[in-house]
């Protein structure tokens, strides 16, 4: 039985397909590089964001060597941006975009080879453990459009969050039902709950001290497709988490999602970056 429950997860990386409507603005936009481009970091029935709401959110469009696909993540640092390690596992290539709440356009575009990707080294696709990775990037200059999340200091106990008010931010479509990308950058509001109330639906074997979850109601939920992007906690901004798993039911449905608990990865983003937490 839980291996059949643990097959209504996916990978929150979006079923390919060619971005329609403005598919050749996009191409002219970034050139010669972009053959296809597989859509992410999706907000279903969510709110739209104001500019420089979310200074810290990234837009991350990765090549694996035939097609292009689309995440979300976060800067951190001057130099770090912090997404899912299932996003990258496979890429050869990333553009990095940053200042600018409209899909694939942004202040600053930079081009990164996969040498300059770090997936964790544990990270295993089934069931997503250690689903988490940093891409070091060209230094950025802070700005109102530009500015990092905050990540919580490494500690010997941290909260759990349960209860917690929290936000996810991302770009996509907003319904099951649509097939067009959100131009501008979408968010919604979410609760913390334990794991236990995912294990119920997801099983056991799927859900872990790594993960943690948000309950969703009224249809509003991040969908299919939208990995790598934050969670953050709506009173601090902190970050917590890193969009994982969400369930095939669809992003209406519902159904609690799924990340990636980054104070379980906070010696690992210490060790990999040299920030002070």
């Amino acid at each position: 039985m839980k291996s059949l429950i643990a097959l209504s997860l996916l990978l929150c990386i979006a079923s390919a397909f060619e971005i329609r409507g403005s598919r050749n603005t996009q191409r002219e936009r970034l050139g010669s590089m972009v053959k296809k481009v597989v859509l992410s970091s999706r907000i279903a029935n969510g709110q739209t964001a104001a500019a420089n709401k979310f200074p810290y959110q990234a837009g991350l469009l990765f090549y694996d060597g035939t097609n292009f696909y689309s995440c979300g993540g976060s800067l951190i640092s001057h130099e770090w941006v912090l997404t899912a390690a299932h996003c990258t596992s496979i890429a050869v290539k990333v553009i990095v975009y940053l200042g600018s709440i409209t899909h694939l356009d942004a202040i600053v575009r930079m081009k990164v080879d996969k040498s300059d990707i770090k997936v964790h080294p544990a990270f295993n696709r089934k069931p997503a453990r250690n689903d988490i990775a940093l891409i070091k990037i060209p230094a950025v200059i802070y700005s109102d459009a530009i500015q990092p999340v905050s990540l919580q200091k490494c500690d010997s106990s941290y909260s759990t969050y349960i209860g917690e008010t929290v936000v996810a931010s991302g770009w996509g479509v907003t319904s099951d039902r649509s097939t067009v990308y959100s131009p501008v950058l979408q968010f919604a509001t979410f609760k913390v709950v334990t794991n236990e109330v995912c294990a119920e639906e997801y099983g056991s074997t799927t859900i872990d001290n790594e993960k943690i979850c948000t309950a969703t109601a009224n249809r509003i939920g991040v969908c299919s497709g939208d990995s790598g992007g934050p969670l953050v906690l709506a009173s601090s901004k902190l970050q917590i988490g890193i969009m994982s798993l969400c369930s095939s039911k669809g992003c209406e449905s519902d159904s609690p999602a799924l990340y990636t608990r980054v104070t379980s990865y906070l010696d690992w983003i210490r060790n990999n970056t040299g920030l002070t937490l």
